[in-house]
This record gives C-alpha cells, structure tokens and sequence, in this order.
C-alpha cells in the first residue's frame, strides 16, 4: 500500500513540475536550503531530501534534449562523470562512490544544466540570491540564540543525525551552520550565491542589501575558508563580470569594507581563542598531500582499507578535508586531472572577462575545494552551481532557444503597459 501511495505522489508531483518547471526548482531549491539530510527516505539506499526533489525534478521538469547544444565543458564533465563511474568495471569502486555521483553530482548538475534553461538564467539567479539571503537571515539568529532549529527535524538515519546535527564551536562561539549540518558547508553554499546575488536583475541597491546579508550570515559561520569564498566571490564579481552596473560595483565596495571593518575584529578574536586548534587543523589539512602517490590511476587508492566495523581509512585518515585530494583517493588519478583541468579552464574564463556569475562561484571556491570535502547539501549545490555555469557560458557564446515559459513572461499581457506605467512613476517620484 505503501508503495502505490510513493508510486501515485511521485507521478502527482511530476505531473506539477512538468507544467510548472519554476515550482519544481524553488521546491529543490528549499529542500537544498532548509532540509536537514537525515530526513530522507530509505528506498534499499538511503535518498537524502534534494535527492528525492531532484530526481523529479530532472525526470518529469526536463525537456527538449535534442534542442541542447553541447561544447566542450558538457564533453569535460561528461568525461569527468564516466572515470568516476568506470571503477565499477574494472574494479576499485563501492556502492557508496557510485551513489554519491549519480545522486548529489550528476543529478545537480542536469538540473542546473539542462532545467534551468526552462525557467531562465536571471530568474534563477534571483531566487538564489532570495533563498541564501533568508538561510543566511537564520544563521545571524542561530548565531544570538544558540539554537539552531533543524537538530529537531524527524530523524530518518541515526547515523547522519549523530554525524551532522551537533553544533560546533570555536573560541567558545557556537558556530551558525543552519539545516547544512555543518558551518563549512552552510558558509560555502552561501558564498556561493554571492556573485549570483550581485548578477540578479533587482534594484541595485537591494542587490547590495542581499549581499551584506548574505556575507553576514557567512561571517557568523566562522569558518575561514567560506569567508575567503564569500570575499573571493566579491572580489572577482566586481573586478571581472562585464555586465555588473556601476553603482553595484561601488556600493558592494563601499558597504563590503564597512562590514569587514566591523567584522574583523570579532573573527580574529574567535580565531585566537580558539588557540591551537585552527594551526593544528591547517596542519592536518597539508599532511594530506601524503597521500597523493597512492593515488590509482582508476578507482579507490591502494592505501584505503575498511576496519572491522566498516569505517574507511586512507592510511592512517579517517576524515580527508579536501575534495581535490578525495576525489583521487576515490576516483583516480584520470578523475583528478580532468577536475583541474575544468578549474583551470573556469579561471581562465574569469581572469579574461568572459564569465558568468555562475562560473565566478564556481571559481570563488577552490579554496574550499582544497580543503574542505564536499558533504551534506553543500555537494548539491556545488554541482547544480557547475552545471548553472556550463549552460550560462554556452548561452554567452551561442543564446539557446528561448523556453515557452520565458516566452509567456516576456508576452504576458500588459506587460509592457505596466512597466511604462511604473516608468511614469519613477519620473514623478
């Protein structure tokens, strides 16, 4: 009974974010956002919730396949996907590997690919931008109440539940980190949506708001690496994307350095009382390049080993803080190369002016990639970010056929007669 009830919901949505792509996105976009991931579903495997909201987003929401273009970022990714996934033919690879690609990478990324193109690059911009500026509203109340809602979500794994729903401290500072789990992955996420935020096409000034609150919520996180992303993706917005208006750039300018002003000193304080603890986890983080001569050409690296109750070890590592260094300990050296490669060619973009925003967050987190590992949501919204920035480039360089849905927008009736109307006002104001 239970199965044709799963069956009939899962067809019902469907059926809704067929006709309304946009409500399909927001959907997975909160469930990224404001879900905890131990309140999935187990189905044999156990579906985190934007895995779910995903993969009907992606079966029933995408549409019009022949209609893409490919280039060759799509072959990059594609190619990096299937050295992920070949370990399972020749060997050197588990469940739990093929799982996490095809479930938090490939999925991410068709939807930030392939369905976006349904609901529009600006559109989607705005709703990150609105999505992240109230996840980080909640991280600044996390932060002066010490409580953080979402440890009392249903819990649906145990396991998850006692690895992500405890909170962290630093310097004696509860650390804000929101349904992510953890305050990397929620400062990451959030400055990710950044660039996205400063792209958007509202007022420049609310643009500027949005990012201040967003940076805000990312300062509380306490965690260096998702500041540096947040002031990287700043940075890199303002200096390198061609179309940001003038009044942007100067107002996230001015009102950034305020808040680093204001912030700094708070920072630092945590960090040095926090005493040893940040050296020695930096300390930990490049003990890691150890391992990189075990690394397989294909599939898990010679130096992983299960204990006997099942916890994977590289060497002497439970916990490796780095997704470059993990991805080759996992996938191989092939897999590795092809993600630098994808880095280096995202760089390149950025530093000679021909990025989106999407590609700027993208950039804004090596840093993170370096060392931090992609876990919880933050490894959803990374790749729907690349799949975001691969479909946005290729719209720079080839515009894609407009989607009925943007179609209607653009020829809703009375349009026109309300923005002239609205123009009017402006005038008189």
């Amino acid at each position: 009974m239970k199965l044709i009830l799963g069956a009939v919901l899962f067809v019902a949505v469907g059926a809704v974010f067929r006709t309304k792509p946009r409500f399909g996105t927001v959907a997975w976009l909160l469930a990224i956002a404001f879900v905890p991931v131990w309140t999935g579903l187990t189905l044999k495997l156990y579906f985190e919730p934007a895995m779910l909201v995903g993969i009907v987003l992606v079966i029933f929401a995408t549409r019009s396949w022949n209609e893409l273009r490919f280039g060759l970022a799509d072959l990059l990714v594609l190619a990096f996907m299937v050295s992920c996934l070949v370990p399972v033919i020749t060997g050197g690879a588990t469940r739990s590997t093929v799982f996490t690609v095809l479930m938090s990478w490939l999925v991410p990324y068709i939807i930030g690919r392939v369905v976006v193109r349904s609901v529009g690059i600006a559109w989607l911009y705005g709703l990150v931008a609105v999505v992240f500026a109230i996840v980080s509203a909640g991280l600044l109340v996390e932060f002066a109440s010490g409580w953080d809602p979402f440890s009392g979500f249903p819990i649906r794994n145990a396991s998850l539940y006692q690895t992500w729903a405890d909170l962290q401290l630093r310097g004696g500072v509860t650390r804000s980190e929101g349904a992510f789990g953890h305050s990397i992955a929620a400062g990451s996420a959030a400055a990710m949506a950044v660039p996205m935020a400063l792209a958007s096409k509202f007022r420049p000034w609310i643009r500027v708001c949005l990012v201040l609150l967003i940076a805000g919520g990312v300062v509380v996180t306490i965690s260096r690496v998702s500041i540096l992303g947040s002031v990287l993706g700043i940075a890199l917005t303002v200096l390198f994307l061609r179309d940001l208006l003038p009044k942007v750039r100067i107002g996230v300018f001015v009102t950034g350095a305020i808040l680093a002003a204001a912030s700094l000193p708070f920072v630092l304080r945590t960090l040095a009382s926090a005493g040893d603890e940040a050296s020695a986890s930096a300390d930990y983080r490049g003990s890691l390049i150890d391992l990189l001569p075990s690394i397989a050409p294909l599939g898990f690296s010679s130096v992983a080993h299960r204990t006997p109750d099942g916890t994977l070890f590289f060497g002497s590592f439970r916990s490796i803080d780095s997704q470059l260094i993990l991805t080759g300990l996992q996938y191989g050296w092939f897999a590795l190369i092809l993600g630098v490669i994808g880095l280096a060619a995202a760089v390149v973009t950025v530093l000679t002016r021909r990025a989106s925003a999407a590609t700027i967050s993208v950039v804004a987190q090596i840093p993170a990639l370096a060392t931090v590992a992609l876990i919880t949501q933050y490894a959803d919204f990374f790749w729907f970010v690349v799949g975001l920035a691969v479909l946005s480039q290729r719209q720079m360089v080839t515009p894609e056929p407009v989607s009925e849905l943007q179609l209607r927008d653009i020829n809703r009736p009375g349009r026109t007669r309300r923005r002239a109307l609205a123009r009017s006002i402006r005038r008189v104001i």
